[in-house]
């Protein structure tokens, strides 16, 4: 026999959706069994969604039918090992990464090692610490301790080469009236709260969801160099193939509309972008174009893993901060109006700063 849950009263119901809205991933995964079994889902499908065993689904509908609310609520966890280290260590490693390292160290920033190092030598009641326990001590502070990423610097050995040829196209659609330089880069958004990477030093404490189906969308945006203006364009899932080539025709058509005679596209080397079906689209454009007198378009690849060579990663990252975290948008469209408005706002903020660099740039 089918087991389902009874009917939720509407104070009951409120209370799931506030468990279904917070950061405990226990508490959303028994909201989200007990409102899909309403919805009329099946255990095993349940199960299948929110990567539970069907017994669990079971039992926890079983426990809400018999003494409600009370019955599913998580409990915090007691017991666990007594902490070995003093109260004191937290507090004497957070000062220690805001001070210089000593200089015995022989480097300008801490590394884990040298904190356990001198943290032993410090504290009387510590005899040994591990590099780890140093990093959930911190991590519990809310004091994330990452290593500093290996592309910084770019390991394109042609950096300088495609890193000129880009500078090149630049000037070249900067001299004439008739052409334009577009930036073009992509990002995909997902209307449930998630925790995403990021430069920040406290990145929102919110479960990832992926277990369960959700609702995902890539924004294409194009910024025209000279003029900053912005062409968007939303397409269904993650970036591919032919989402990139139905971009690049109403892109082109926009730009046949403002009569350009050809435009330079700068991106970067993602795999939508290097694919087989993009360059012979863009080749068989590219020909059609000249036989017909449509606008052209000269392709410029940035050097591998140099985002600091694309400006739209800047304004991509911005808007997550502002945007994503942990809201919780109630459709596709109210979170692609939220995007498109804070993509618009960033590029007319920059607009100031990016004249005076110009400015300051041409007078020397």
């Amino acid at each position: 026999m089918t087991i389902r849950v009874r009917t939720i009263r509407d104070e009951e119901r409120e209370t799931l959706g506030q468990w279904e809205r917070a950061d405990g991933v226990v508490a959303y995964r028994h909201a989200r069994v007990l409102l899909l079994s309403a919805q009329g889902w099946r255990c095993a499908r349940i199960a299948e969604a929110l990567g539970l065993h069907v017994q669990t689904v079971r039992d926890l509908i079983k426990a809400f039918n018999a003494d409600g609310l009370d019955a599913v609520t998580p409990r915090p966890r007691s017991g666990g090992r007594p902490p070995t280290l003093p109260p004191e260590t937290g507090e004497a490693a957070e000062d220690l990464t805001r001070q210089d390292p000593p200089l015995e160290e022989g480097r300008g920033t801490w590394t884990l090692h040298g904190l356990a190092r001198v943290l032993t030598q410090r504290l009387e009641g510590l005899r040994a610490i591990s590099h780890e326990s140093i990093r959930r001590v911190l991590g519990a502070r809310d004091v994330l301790y990452r290593q500093a990423k290996a592309w910084l610097t770019s390991p394109d050995p042609r950096y300088a080469l495609h890193k000129a040829q880009r500078d090149r196209l630049l000037a070249l659609a900067r001299a004439v009236p008739d052409g334009a330089a577009v930036w073009l880069d992509q990002s995909w958004f997902s209307r449930w709260p998630y925790r995403y990477r990021a430069w920040a030093s406290r990145p929102p404490r919110v479960p990832q969801r992926w277990n369960e189906a959700v609702d995902t969308t890539a924004l294409y945006a194009a910024l025209e160099d000279d003029s900053q203006e912005a062409f968007l364009g939303w397409a269904e899932g993650q970036p591919n193939t032919g989402n990139t080539i139905a971009f690049l025709e109403a892109l082109l058509a926009h730009y046949q509309a403002l009569g350009k005679r050809f435009i330079v596209l700068l991106w970067d080397r993602a795999p939508w972008h290097t694919s087989q079906g993009t360059r012979r689209w863009v080749r068989e454009y590219n020909l059609r174009a000249k036989q017909e007198g449509l606008t052209r378009m000269v392709l410029c690849y940035l050097p591998v893993r140099s985002p600091w060579l694309m400006p739209l990663e800047a304004i991509f990252g911005w808007i997550k901060h502002q945007v994503l975290g942990p809201r919780l948008f109630g459709t596709l469209k109210g979170l692609q109006e939220a995007v498109e408005t804070a993509f618009r706002d960033r590029v007319v903020a920059a607009q100031p700063r990016r004249a005076r660099y110009w400015a300051a740039s041409a007078a020397a």
